[in-house]
């Protein structure tokens, strides 16, 4: 009997120790399934950083600048009169119009260091923030008017500035080409201190924006309302429209277009320029203001007892903003090679 009890006792303790390390087993067969993939990836990570990459952040920013465009116009207006384009372009407009008045227009944006020979710096940025039309004609409205014949009034631009502006420095720049349909822009500025200036040519590799995930993680450097910042934001695509631009939920202001676009596909042990903020959509709204030449009205609390005017307001939906693919932005440089070398420019290794 005893041998028996120490039989079944020593049985038990195999099970056991077999029960044991069987479990043991499998649990670490099942730890090693889940040991850190690769951590290169030719898809844009969704994962947030989980280490420091101000470094790499303040690097890119030194190639990025702020510009600013001014469009010049003298302004005909032709009340109660019927004016056709016809006699505008037969007489001088001053010679029929009722009145003349100058404006200016202003817009300003981002622009990207590409390259530089000796002085001269390449820049890119978006073709809106750089065009100014020539004429601008607004049309008499109503139903017994024949649409676009009668002219309200005509803008003519007299002349244009543009200008980069830096820590130390306040230069004009060129426009070299444009592409309406990519909103893109070269620039030409020639700095007087290169080398003191702190600013060099984009050393961030350029990506592929077919990689872009939904939910890919991005960074956007860039003036917006002149400040030099940078936000984050997630990507989206929408399959009808992605050749021409991306969406992303980043923080649009006025300022930040042509804002440089990184990503990363190593966990963040670098970036790639993968591409540049454009625009964001909006809505108009019409609005009651007092008379436009009423300098004299600056008292909210004043009651205002004189005409009022409708205009229309312009508000910005924040939270979609609209970028430029790196792919079409290789594409247009591509295009232009042939410019970019009569210029001296030949070392756009970004794009390689």
């Amino acid at each position: 009997m005893k041998n028996w009890l120490a039989i079944s006792s020593l049985f038990t303790i195999a099970l056991t120790l077999t029960f044991c390390s069987s479990s043991q087993q499998s649990i670490s067969t099942e730890s090693s399934d889940q040991q850190p993939q690769t951590e290169y990836s030719e898809y844009y990570t969704s994962a947030f950083p989980h280490r420091d990459i101000s470094s790499q952040l303040k690097n890119a920013q030194q190639s990025v600048v702020r510009i600013v465009s001014t469009g010049f116009y003298n302004n005909f207006n032709f009340s109660g009169k019927a004016i056709t384009l016809a006699d505008v372009k037969t007489n001088n407009p001053k010679d029929i119009a009722t009145s003349q008045t100058s404006s200016e227009e202003s817009t300003s944006g981002t622009a990207i260091i590409l390259d530089q020979n000796n002085n001269n710096s390449l820049l890119v940025t978006c073709q809106h923030t750089v065009f100014f039309p020539d004429t601008m004609i607004t049309y008499y409205k109503g139903p017994d008017i024949p649409e676009e014949t009668y002219i309200e009034s005509i803008s003519i631009k007299k002349n244009q500035t543009n200008l980069v502006y830096t820590s130390s420095e306040l230069q004009p720049f060129k426009v070299l080409a444009t592409n309406k349909r990519f909103d893109l822009a070269l620039l030409n500025v020639e700095f007087e201190q290169v080398g003191n200036l702190g600013l060099y040519p984009l050393s961030v590799k350029a990506g592929n924006s077919d990689f872009l995930q939904l939910g890919s993680l991005i960074y956007v450097l860039g003036f917006p309302k002149s400040y030099p910042m940078v936000t984050r934001g997630l990507a989206s695509s929408s399959e009808s429209y992605n050749d021409r631009f991306f969406v992303t939920d980043a923080t649009f202001n006025p300022g930040i277009s042509g804002g440089l676009i990184l990503a990363s596909n190593n966990n963040f042990k670098s970036f790639q320029w993968v591409g540049m903020a454009s625009s964001s959509t909006a809505t108009r709204e019409q609005i009651l203001v007092p008379r436009p030449e009423n300098d004299n009205y600056t008292r909210i609390t004043r009651p205002y007892s004189d005409s009022v005017f409708v205009q229309q307001k312009t508000r910005i939906n924040y939270g979609i903003t609209q970028a430029i693919p790196i792919n079409q932005v290789r594409e247009f440089l591509n295009a232009q090679k042939s410019l970019l070398e009569s210029k001296g420019f030949k070392r756009l290794s970004t794009l390689q």
